[in-house]
C-alpha cells in the first residue's frame, strides 16, 4: 500500500521538475536573443576555424604547439589574400562610378554606334540595335525616355553593391573570431563532445567529428567552385584578349564567393568583346561565359558529398534547403541540421531492429 507521505513529498518534487524546466528554458531564451546580433559572425567564424583547423593544426606543430601564434598568422594572411584586395576592389569600383556619373552629367559620355551584326541577333537583335543606336546619338534622352526600364536595374546594382560591402565587413570580422576560435580549438572540441554525447548518448559521440566534416565539405563546396569558376571565367577572358584579366578573375572569385554569382563580370565582358571584338570571337566568350556560371550547379552536388558522413544526397539537399531558407549560411547550417537529423533516425532504426 502506498505511503500517503510519500504521494505528498512526490508531488512538490514534480512541480519543483518543472520549474527547473521551464527556467532552463528562460535562460535558453535569453541568451538567444542576447547572441542573435552575433549569430552570424559565430557561425561564419566557427566555419572557417574548422576549415582551416588541419592546416591550423599543422602549422602549430611547426611553431611547436604555439597554437595562438598559429591562428595570428592565419587571421592576418587571410586579412591579406581576401579581404585587403576587396576593399581596394570596391573603392576603385566607387571612384569609377563616380566619374561615371560625373561624365554622364557633364555630357561627356559617349557611346560608339552598334555593329550591323547586331541587328542580325536572334529574338533581341532589333530591338537591341535600335536602343543602341538612339544611345549613341543621344544617351541623356535614351535614359530620360527609358528610365522606367532602367530605374529597377539601376538599383538592384546599387542593392548589390551595398550587400557586397556589407558582406565584406561581416567576413572581415568573421576572419577574427575564427582566429579566436582556433586558438582554443582543442578546448572547444573537447566541449563539443561532451556536449553531444550528453545529447544523444553513443550517437552524439561521433556527431561532433560529422558536423566538422559535413563544414569542410560544404565549404569545399563554396570556396573550391569558386576558385574552380574564377579560373575558367579568366581562361576564356585571356584566351579573347580581355584585358585585366588577372583583376576580374579576383573580382569573379570574391563574388562567388560571397553567392552573388558571376552575372555582374559576365554581363561586362560580353558587352566590351561584342562591341571590341569579332563576331567569332564574341560568339566564343559568351558561350564560355554562360557554361562557367552554371558550372556549379554541376560541381557542388558533387564536391559536397565527397567523403560526406550521410549519402550525398542528404547533404545536398540541406545545403541548398538552407541557402533557400535563411541564406548563405543556410549553406552550412543547413547541411549540419539533415546531417545530424539523418544520424539520429538511422540510428533510431537500427536500434528498433
Amino acid at each position: 500500500m502506498e505511503n500517503p507521505l510519500n504521494s505528498q513529498i512526490q508531488k512538490p518534487s514534480q512541480i519543483h521538475l518543472v520549474i527547473q524546466i521551464l527556467a532552463l528554458g528562460i535562460l535558453l531564451m535569453l541568451c538567444f536573443f542576447i547572441l542573435q546580433p552575433f549569430i552570424t559572425l559565430l557561425i561564419w567564424g566557427g566555419v572557417l576555424a574548422i576549415t582551416l583547423g588541419p592546416f591550423h593544426k599543422f602549422l602549430t606543430k611547426k611553431l611547436k604547439d604555439r597554437s595562438g601564434l598559429a591562428a595570428g598568422i592565419i587571421v592576418v594572411g587571410l586579412l591579406m589574400i581576401i579581404i585587403l584586395p576587396s576593399v581596394l576592389i570596391m573603392l576603385s569600383t566607387v571612384d569609377e562610378f563616380k566619374a561615371l556619373i560625373s561624365s554622364f552629367q557633364n555630357d561627356d559620355l559617349h557611346i560608339p554606334p552598334p555593329y550591323d551584326s547586331v541587328a542580325n541577333f536572334p529574338i533581341i537583335g532589333k530591338s537591341l540595335y535600335s536602343i543602341w543606336e538612339e544611345a549613341s546619338i543621344n544617351l541623356s534622352e535614351t535614359f530620360i525616355r527609358h528610365q522606367e526600364e532602367i530605374k529597377p536595374v539601376f538599383l538592384k546594382f546599387i542593392s548589390m553593391a551595398s550587400h557586397t560591402a556589407s558582406g565584406i565587413f561581416i567576413f572581415t570580422l568573421s576572419i577574427l573570431v575564427s582566429g579566436v576560435f582556433m586558438a582554443y580549438s582543442v578546448e572547444e572540441g573537447q566541449y563539443a563532445t561532451k556536449f553531444f554525447t550528453k545529447l544523444a548518448g553513443k550517437t552524439g559521440e561521433r556527431m561532433a567529428d560529422d558536423a566538422r566534416t559535413t563544414v569542410i565539405n560544404v565549404a569545399k563546396g563554396i570556396l573550391g567552385v569558386s576558385v574552380i569558376q574564377s579560373l575558367f571565367c579568366g581562361l576564356g577572358m585571356f584566351i579573347a584578349g580581355i584585358p585585366f584579366t588577372g583583376i576580374w578573375i579576383l573580382v569573379c572569385l570574391i563574388l562567388s564567393v560571397f553567392q552573388i554569382g558571376l552575372f555582374p563580370v559576365s554581363i561586362g565582358v560580353i558587352i566590351y568583346i561584342w562591341m571590341n571584338g569579332s563576331v567569332g570571337m564574341a560568339i566564343f566568350l559568351t558561350i564560355w561565359m554562360v557554361i562557367a556560371g552554371l558550372l556549379d550547379n554541376f560541381l557542388k552536388p558533387i564536391i559536397l558529398g565527397k567523403g560526406a558522413p550521410v549519402p550525398s544526397m542528404v547533404v545536398f539537399m540541406g545545403a541548398f534547403g538552407g541557402f533557400l531558407y535563411s541564406g548563405i549560411l543556410g549553406l552550412f547550417t543547413g547541411a549540419i541540421i539533415l546531417t545530424f537529423a539523418y544520424t539520429l533516425t538511422m540510428t533510431w532504426l537500427e536500434e528498433g531492429t
